[in-house]
């Protein structure tokens, strides 16, 4: 059996830190996720905060640490590295490894700060012929795979509206995305990439935002009205300054309605109205279980290992996270412009 050998290349929360959170399903990092494979090793590690760095080698019996990312792919004959830096080092990062020779290259959501780098690493490791996978992890999840099923066979008919929102409390007053901060940027990747993989290519969009602090402060709320071309309509949200967390798509077809986020998942089907003659009403269903349940962590890493198999793309492609960050772009270029309806190409 090949051992694939990982680099991992940030050592922060998304990267290690999470695993010590009591509360999350395991694994909940990338660590976690290639170290859950019997046929991967990590072997060697990079962050330039020399703590995070020892602690990172310690909890994962790791020798060979770098503080400088390049040298690491200089040195270290890699199958696969993977990303978990701040967004704004995404473009670089990736175009060196895809540069230094791995077979395939895992990296964090957003795929890039702006869409000028997206398309750039896009373009190169195409060039290359070196799969890129953006770490949208709900695509592996297997709820979610179960929703797609769901939808693609038509048990809620044809998808009508979507409505997701990611909401949280309130940002704070911070640079615009100099990091890759934004409600809509940060988590709200996530919304537009599962819109676009429920819902098909979006033909238009409307923006509005509320930005409290200017417009060189990231926005307290982001939000948007879509229309995909299969003539379904759309709402998502970003941000809206709560005391709570939530992310939950409410999918709503001609036979049916499914929703799903971060507090489980419901099935609702067009049933006969007990209480109205002549009428249908939705009436709640089982939803159906997967046959068998991967931790999204684990299986990002599975399909990162396939596509540096086969050299193919996954399910979660860089051309993947471009569109998800195109869509966010365009529901900020449309706010900025008092909502005006904007098409996508």
């Amino acid at each position: 059996m090949k051992i694939y050998k990982i680099g991992l290349i940030g050592c922060g929360r998304i990267g290690t830190l999470l695993e010590k959170d009591k509360l999350r399903g395991k694994p909940c990092t990338h660590a976690g996720g290639f170290k859950a494979l019997s046929n991967t090793k990590i072997i060697a590690g990079c962050d330039i905060d020399h703590s995070r760095l020892k602690n990172f080698g310690r909890h994962w019996g790791v020798n060979r640490l770098y503080k400088n990312y390049r040298e690491m792919l200089h040195q270290e004959k890699l199958d696969v590295v993977c990303i978990a830096t701040w967004t704004n080092l995404h473009a670089s990062m990736v175009i060196e490894a895809a540069r230094s020779g791995v077979k395939a290259i895992f990296c964090e959501k957003p795929i890039a700060l702006n869409l000028h780098d997206g398309r750039q690493m896009v373009r190169f490791c195409k060039k290359r012929n070196i799969p890129l996978i953006i770490n949208h992890e709900r695509r592996w999840d297997s709820y979610y795979l179960k929703a797609k099923q769901i939808i693609t066979t038509g048990r809620i008919g044809e998808v009508r509206s979507i409505v997701g929102n990611t909401l949280s409390s309130e940002p704070g007053k911070h640079p615009t995305r100099t990091h890759g901060g934004g409600a809509l940027f940060h988590d709200g990747t996530h919304l537009t990439d599962l819109l676009l993989y429920f819902g098909g290519p979006v033909e238009w969009v409307s923006g509005h935002e509320v930005r409290p602090y200017g417009k060189k402060y990231i926005e307290e709320t982001a939000c948007g009205m879509l229309g995909f071309k299969s003539g379904a309509l759309g709402f998502i949200e970003g941000g809206g300054s709560r005391k709570y967390f939530n992310f939950e798509l409410d999918i709503q077809g001609s036979e049916g309605r499914l929703l799903i986020g971060n507090d489980g998942r419901k099935l609702y089907l067009a049933k006969k109205s007990r209480r109205f003659s002549g009428f249908q009403e939705l009436k709640q269903v089982r939803f159906p279980e997967p046959k068998k349940t991967i931790n999204p962590f684990e299986g990002g890493a599975r399909e990162t290992l396939k596509c540096a198999r086969t050299g193919k793309d996954g399910i979660s492609s860089g051309a993947d996270g471009l569109k998800a960050l195109e869509l966010i772009f365009a529901i900020y270029r449309s706010a900025e412009i008092k909502g005006r309806k904007l098409k996508l190409k």
